[in-house]
């Protein structure tokens, strides 16, 4: 028996605005997020919340996953001269 799925659909979301606060979400230590869809006559609004019970028990730190620069000598320098 098929279901009758509705469907929800937002229009012209911002991707970069969008990816950029999923990112930081992420980085802060969420792993889901409630998206809550505001219809409007041009453009829609998502909301994104992201409930206490949604966050990992450590952060992400951002300063962690960087790795440091590599450094180079004056040999390595002279060497690309």
């Amino acid at each position: 028996m098929r279901q009758n799925k509705k469907e929800i659909r937002f229009r012209k979301i911002s991707l970069e605005l969008l990816l950029d606060t999923l990112t930081h979400i992420w980085d802060a230590g969420a792993d889901y997020v409630d998206i809550i869809g505001i219809q409007g006559e041009d453009q829609d609004v998502i909301n994104i919340v992201v409930q206490e019970d949604y966050m990992s028990d450590e952060p992400i730190d951002e300063a962690e996953e960087e790795d440091d620069p590599p450094t180079l000598s004056d040999e390595d320098i002279n060497n690309l001269i």
